[in-house]
């Protein structure tokens, strides 16, 4: 059952990425927010449009980086891995997308990154595992030898036994507190629009789904939850954050500050649910009434390293990375 909340503090959630390029290409598309007569400094943020990066989008809308010198242009982009090479081919100035695919990429030494702000947390129910009613799953332990479907992996390498994304990281997590083993289950990588489909022909057994494809199956299939991919070890966790090179971060420390004063204030003002879900259908493409109906997040107001650190340790524990990441180095320099 669904419930609507009166703010995305109390509602649950759901992931996807974003980054910040300052050349346009030719594949995306620009939502830009023009700075003062000029005196504003330019910022390209390209993202995976997404219900995680909402806050920015409202940002601009609003003149909130204007206000503060800074004319921002927000890039489409297809992928996380997309976002990562504009990123670090100087294409983009932020990039804000699932903590996984910038960590791994830190610990590689592929990239020297500056973490600039949290964007999205996890809440109850913001990351699922779901099967159909009939499919006589309704345990944890009954996912063990069943056929999940997954997104595919972007910059973290696919692996049967080690976790690839954020929502494997956190489904794996939460299936070994319930004595599972997630080398016990098959990740069978889908994309997000065909996962519907794939369960309701049998294709899978459950899929491990966000917004708005847990509403969608639900609506669609009668789908239920077996596993709350946002509970217990993973409760609360950040998903999404918004990064900088650390050379940029270096250079432009004004910029840096201004773009996460913005960005806070944005985000404090979406803690009301009205301005996420005024923008969601533009930037997710899904209806008004799903706009009104999904699960939300939370939007941080401030960073938390201790917090972010729990994904850095996370993916160290499973394998994911064989170098520990200091949040805390990210966030200072």
């Amino acid at each position: 059952m669904r419930l609507a909340c009166a703010s995305v503090c109390n509602s649950a959630l759901r992931i996807t990425l974003a980054l910040l390029p300052v050349a346009v290409l030719a594949s995306g598309c620009d939502v830009t927010g023009t700075g003062a007569s000029g005196a504003s400094e330019p910022v390209t943020v390209a993202v995976v449009p997404g219900i995680d990066n909402a806050p920015l989008r409202v940002a601009v809308q609003d003149g909130l980086f204007r206000q503060r010198g800074l004319d921002v242009t927000i890039r489409d982009y297809p992928s996380l891995g997309a976002e990562l090479h504009a990123l670090t081919s100087g294409q983009a100035t932020i990039a804000v997308g699932d903590y996984t695919g910038f960590l791994y990429e830190q610990a590689l030494g592929r990239a020297s990154l500056r973490l600039i702000a949290d964007g999205y947390d996890a809440a109850p129910d913001s990351m699922a595992i779901l099967t159909l009613p009939d499919s006589g799953i309704t345990t944890p332990q009954q996912l063990q030898g069943q056929s999940v479907a997954t997104l595919p992996a972007q910059v973290v390498p696919y692996s049967a036994a080690v976790p690839y994304d954020m929502q494997t990281l956190a489904a794996a997590e939460v299936l070994q507190n319930d004595g599972v083993s997630p080398s016990s289950v098959t990740w069978a990588q889908t994309q997000a629009k065909d996962m519907i489909g794939a369960l309701h022909s049998g294709q899978v057994q459950a899929i491990l789904a966000t917004e708005p494809y847990i509403l969608q199956a639900e609506e669609q299939l009668g789908a239920v939850e077996v596993v709350n991919a946002s509970s217990g070890v993973t409760s609360g966790l950040p998903l999404s954050g918004y990064f900088s090179l650390s050379s940029y971060a270096r250079a432009h420390p004004p910029a840096v500050r201004a773009f996460q004063e913005a960005l806070d204030q944005a985000q404090a003002d979406c803690a009301q649910r009205g301005p996420v879900q005024a923008v969601l259908p533009r930037l997710t493409g899904m209806s008004t009434g799903d706009a009104a109906q999904v699960t939300l997040g939370t939007y941080p107001v401030s960073l938390d390293v201790g917090q972010v650190q729990r994904v850095a340790t996370l993916m160290y524990d499973s394998g994911m990375i064989s170098n520990p990441v200091s949040v805390s180095a990210l966030a200072s320099g």
